[in-house]
């Protein structure tokens, strides 16, 4: 393998063009084949970005072009065909979040690609924001002592229009669920990579104010508690209202809707960051660390000011072409994402159950969950 990855993108829509935005970026992988249903969409990204080879089939351009790796951003039910395929191939797959709409398909996912000795990524490219890396450093230094609590929370808007941009949007049959499946998800991530190993969730959910439209969940709360006994709360709405407007740089200013976490610890100290509003780069929000800087606006620092696209999908995909090169797990394995799923999934079987869910789940329970919010229900 040479020193650059010869890479693919099987989905051409908005986070599609996201992806081929951010490998235009990177020095160790080169974009020379894109794949989706619409030709047209295909064509936009491969125009834009001087690709020759343009596909409707992601089996054709698996075994016509002679790739490296493949990132899957097509909607969420259609991720497990051509991650699957791709390993089949011996090809290394990333896919964006969540990693299927199926807990069970994602299992197989995990299990083939060890099978096959390929890496499996997820895409939740927050983990690079300079602010989390920051949180985890603290954490792992063990700066923060035991870890006892946590709060993760997805205070967002969405509207009516964003539901009705694709009929895949807000239903069971076409995401598996509502704001925890497609935007708290991301802040599930967060939460395991920096407090540990969940086993056991709890949670409920309901369908407040988009309910003349979707199916799936518009709020969500959960409890999530980890090995050595720490707890923490999930928090998860799209009801906010959409366009607030806030001074970022100003601490005391009231927040847009976004996502926030923070952990606490034993010996009294706290880390946090915020993504407020939603997309702009986190800053770290809580640092209880006497002497250090606490609220930090990373976003009007160097570089320029990173905003969430597609500057953190460039740095994840460095990564991902990184450990192909080096033969190392990305940042963010399949298994990642995997669990971060399993969560989420937990929380709607917990509250179909009114009982707390073990994590891992068993093969039973996986079963049930995915059945749970497959679309039956409709």
């Amino acid at each position: 393998m040479s020193a650059r990855i010869r890479y693919g993108i099987i989905g051409c829509g908005s986070i599609g063009t996201t992806h081929a935005d951010a490998l235009a970026l990177l020095e160790e992988a080169d974009l020379v084949a894109v794949c989706d249903l619409d030709r047209t969409k295909a064509q936009a990204v491969a125009d834009k970005h001087g690709i020759e080879h343009v596909f409707t089939s992601f089996e054709e351009m698996l075994d016509s072009v002679q790739l490296d790796a493949v990132s899957v951003a097509t909607d969420h039910k259609s991720h497990f065909a051509p991650a699957m395929a791709a390993i089949r191939r011996r090809v290394h797959v990333i896919v964006e979040k969540p990693i299927t709409h199926s807990l069970e398909q994602a299992h197989e996912l995990v299990t083939a690609a060890e099978e096959h000795g390929v890496k499996l990524g997820g895409v939740f490219q927050r983990r690079f924001f300079p602010s989390a890396q920051r949180m985890r450093a603290a954490i792992e230094e063990g700066r923060l002592g035991r870890i006892v609590i946590a709060e993760c929370i997805a205070h967002l808007g969405r509207d009516r229009a964003y539901f009705d941009s694709a009929d895949w949007r807000g239903t069971w049959r076409g995401e598996g669920g509502g704001v925890l499946m497609n935007q708290a998800v991301h802040m599930v991530d967060m939460l395991l990579w920096m407090v540990g190993t969940p086993t056991e969730v709890y949670g409920r959910w309901d369908l407040l104010k988009h309910g003349d439209y979707i199916d799936v969940e518009d709020v969500a709360a959960g409890v999530v508690a980890f090995e050595g006994g720490a707890l923490a709360t999930i928090q998860a709405t799209t009801a906010f209202e959409n366009g607030i407007t806030v001074d970022p740089s100003s601490p005391t200013s009231r927040r847009a809707p976004g996502f926030r976490l923070a952990v606490h610890g034993t010996s009294g100290h706290s880390v946090g960051m915020a993504e407020s509003p939603e997309l702009m780069q986190a800053t770290t929000d809580q640092w209880t660390f006497d002497g250090e800087d606490g609220f930090l606006p990373e976003w009007f620092a160097a570089e320029g000011g990173r905003y969430g696209f597609p500057a953190f999908h460039s740095d994840q995909l460095r990564d991902f072409a990184l450990a192909v090169l080096e033969d190392r797990q990305p940042t963010v394995t399949g298994l990642d994402a995997y669990r971060a799923l399993e969560v989420v999934k937990g929380v709607y079987l917990a509250h179909d159950r009114r009982r707390p869910v073990a994590l891992p789940m068993t093969a039973e329970d996986r079963e049930a969950a995915d059945r749970l919010t497959s679309g039956e229900r409709e």
